[in-house]
């Protein structure tokens, strides 16, 4: 006897999308009984049933979809350093111009972080501040930086992208090397750094 049945993804996918209906269904019913409380108070509002109780929730949440994704692409378009003057007017950087420049404010944090330490006998500084308004890094990125490192700290990492910022993050070692890692990498890292200490 041939059994057809789902995998676990797809499984748990439809019993998300089930619980995700019968959500909305419930919803829909409580809409038509708001609804319907509050025409009894005002004349011009129509009774409704629940099929306009749903198209009602089905259009406002494809209102709140555009506006959701609106935000989202205003949010992406605000992210530091993803626009480049050219001419009298502005263009989002491609990949490799944003690696580069991103790759570059890591190296200058690298060389403010060096000057310190060599004057420091090898100790890294406590935090970012500590450097001086001369050596601290350029305002329009900001890095995860660990404190307690010195130089001879081989392959310890010292400061990396926060996880916000791309799939692959750069991230500087405290022997100056500069690598791009995903957000798990870096986590393991630092977990095993942490147990190893």
């Amino acid at each position: 006897m041939t059994v057809i049945t789902l995998r676990d993804v797809a499984e748990a996918r439809i019993q998300s999308i089930s619980f995700f209906i019968f959500i909305y269904l419930i919803l829909a019913w409580a809409v038509k009984r708001l609804w319907n409380y509050l025409a009894k108070s005002f004349e011009w509002m129509p009774v409704i049933n629940f099929g306009r109780a749903l198209c009602l929730m089905l259009v406002s949440g494809l209102f709140l979809y555009v506006i959701l994704t609106m935000i989202s692409g205003a949010r992406e378009l605000m992210t530091p350093g993803a626009w480049e003057k050219k001419g009298i007017g502005y263009q989002l950087q491609n990949d490799a111009v944003k690696d580069k420049k991103r790759q570059q404010s890591l190296a200058d944090l690298r060389e403010a972080l060096w000057l310190h330490a060599n004057a420091h006998d090898g100790v890294f500084p406590h935090n970012l501040h500590s450097l001086g308004a001369k050596q601290s890094p350029p305002k329009n990125y900001q890095f995860r930086y660990i404190a307690g490192r010195k130089i001879d700290d081989e392959n310890s990492i010292l400061a990396y992208e926060p996880f916000s910022t791309s799939k692959k993050r750069f991230v500087l070692y405290a022997n100056g090397s500069i690598e791009a890692r995903t957000e798990i990498e870096i986590k393991r890292a630092i977990r095993k750094e942490k147990d190893d200490r």
